[in-house]
């Protein structure tokens, strides 16, 4: 008696479990990415005095990513210091080898993986001591964080 029994529990368990799994195409796959294929670009402008710095601050919303940071412009074209680092509301401070002598260009200047989630700031400065510009500095500097 108990043999019909548990062979009607174990039916319906197979039959629960197997309609809980089908789908109106049981050939189709999803892929789920990890990270976002495009990236999210915040684009800034600014002017870095002569001997001084500018910064911006932007936002990192998906985990384990990349960000790439690019000065596209500067006016005139000198070489520049782009630096990276944490931004705690009031104060910007660069991560250790996160900063980079460079001049404007297409292609990204600094690059990172596995970013966290969380605010970052991009500082734009004179990287000379004494100053290396004669002039202030206008650029264009673009985040892509993904």
């Amino acid at each position: 008696m108990k043999r019909p029994v548990q062979f009607f529990v174990a039916a319906c368990l197979l039959a629960a479990a197997a309609s809980a799994c089908t789908t109106e195409d049981p050939t189709a796959t999803t892929t789920i990415p990890l990270v976002p294929t495009q990236p999210l670009v915040d684009t800034f402008a600014g002017v870095v005095p002569v001997g001084g710095k500018d910064e911006k601050v932007f936002s990192v919303t998906q985990g384990n990513g990349c960000l790439d940071i690019t000065l596209t412009s500067a006016n005139p074209n000198v070489v520049t210091g782009v630096g990276a680092g944490t931004w705690d509301g009031t104060t910007c401070t660069l991560g250790s080898n996160s900063t980079r002598n460079v001049t404007a260009g297409a292609s990204p200047q600094l690059s990172f993986t596995q970013v966290q989630v969380g605010t970052y700031c991009v500082r734009v400065f004179d990287p000379g001591t004494p100053s290396s510009f004669t002039t202030p500095v206008a650029y264009n500097i673009s985040v892509a964080h993904y």
